[in-house]
C-alpha cells in the first residue's frame, strides 16, 4: 500500500475578502457663478444655497464683502463730511454727565484724539474686520447647528453667512448711498456718524426722537429691514446645507433668531451700562 502524499508544504489557500469596487461619488460642481449666487441669494435663495451645499465658495463673497464696505465708508465720508473731532468731544462730554464723572480737559482731548485717529481709518478697519466677523458668526453658528444634529461642514456654514450678508449688504449700502445723495448740506450736517443706524429708516430707531434714551435706541435699531432679511437668508441657507430632511427652515431659523436675541439682549445691556 501506498504511503499517503505529504501536503505539508502545499500553500494555504487564500480566503482574503473580496475588494469592493464601489466608487466613491465624485465632488459635483457648481452649477451657478459667484454672480449669479449673488443676485440669487435675493431672488432665489433656495436654489443658490442649494448649489452652494454643493460646492461652497466664501472667498469671492467675501472679496466682494471688503470692497462694498471700503467703498460705503468711503462715500459716506466724502457726502457728508463728518466733524470727527466735535462728534466725538459732545459725545464723551454727554456719557461723562451721565454718569456723574468729571473729566478734565487733556482726558478728554486724548479720548477724541483716539477715537478721530480710529475714525479717520474706519475704511482700513471695516476692511479687516468684515472676514474676522464673518469667521466669527460661522463658528458660533456652528455650534448651534450642532445643537440640532446638522451633518455639514464650517466650510459650507461660512459659505452661507458670506453669500447671505454680501447680498443684503450691497442694497442697504445702494440704498444709503441714494438716500444720502437727495439730501441737501443742511441736511446732511444734523447726521450723527456715530448713529448709523438712524441715516436712512429702515430700522425702528430712525423714527425716535433725540432724546430717547440709549437702552431704547439700541433695541429699536436692531428692529431692521436688513437684519431680518438676512436672519431669513441664513435660516434658508442652514437648512439647506444642514444634510437632513428632519431640518427645515423653521427649525434653523430657530437657530439663526435665537442667537440674535441673545444679541439684542448683550447689545441693549451694553446700551444700559455705557449709553451716552
Amino acid at each position: 500500500m501506498s504511503a499517503p502524499e505529504d501536503h505539508a508544504n502545499e500553500p494555504a489557500p487564500s480566503y482574503a475578502a473580496p475588494q469592493s469596487h464601489e466608487a466613491t461619488p465624485p465632488e459635483e460642481s457648481a452649477q451657478l457663478g459667484p454672480f449669479s449666487r449673488l443676485t440669487g441669494a435675493l431672488l432665489s435663495p433656495g436654489e443658490t444655497f442649494t448649489d452652494v451645499n454643493r460646492k461652497p465658495t466664501w472667498l469671492a463673497p467675501m472679496i466682494i464683502a471688503i470692497v462694498t464696505v471700503i467703498a460705503s465708508t468711503l462715500f459716506f465720508q466724502w457726502r457728508v463730511h463728518p466733524d470727527w473731532d466735535q462728534t466725538f468731544r459732545t459725545q464723551f462730554k454727554k456719557q461723562a454727565e451721565k454718569r456723574n464723572q468729571q473729566i478734565t480737559d487733556d482726558q478728554l482731548n486724548t479720548q477724541v484724539k483716539v477715537a478721530t485717529t480710529f475714525a479717520k481709518f474706519a475704511p482700513i478697519v471695516a476692511a479687516v474686520v468684515t472676514p474676522i466677523f464673518y469667521l466669527i458668526l460661522a463658528g458660533i453658528f456652528a455650534l448651534g447647528l450642532m445643537m440640532i444634529q446638522a451633518k455639514t461642514t464650517f466650510k459650507k456654514i461660512l459659505s452661507v453667512i458670506a453669500w447671505s450678508f454680501v447680498a443684503t449688504s450691497i442694497v442697504a449700502t445702494v440704498v444709503t448711498m441714494a438716500s444720502l445723495m437727495v439730501r441737501d448740506e443742511d441736511s446732511l450736517r444734523t447726521i450723527d456718524p456715530t448713529q448709523a443706524a438712524g441715516i436712512v429708516p429702515t430700522n425702528l430707531a430712525a423714527f425716535l426722537p433725540a432724546e430717547a434714551s440709549a437702552v431704547i435706541k439700541s433695541l429699536a435699531a436692531s428692529i431692521d429691514i436688513f437684519t431680518i432679511w438676512t436672519m431669513i437668508l441664513l435660516s434658508i441657507g442652514f437648512a439647506a446645507i444642514a444634510g437632513s430632511r428632519k431640518i427645515t427652515t423653521g427649525k434653523a431659523a430657530t437657530v439663526v433668531f435665537g442667537f440674535w436675541a441673545v444679541f439684542v439682549l448683550i447689545k441693549v445691556g451694553w446700551a444700559a451700562a455705557f449709553g451716552g
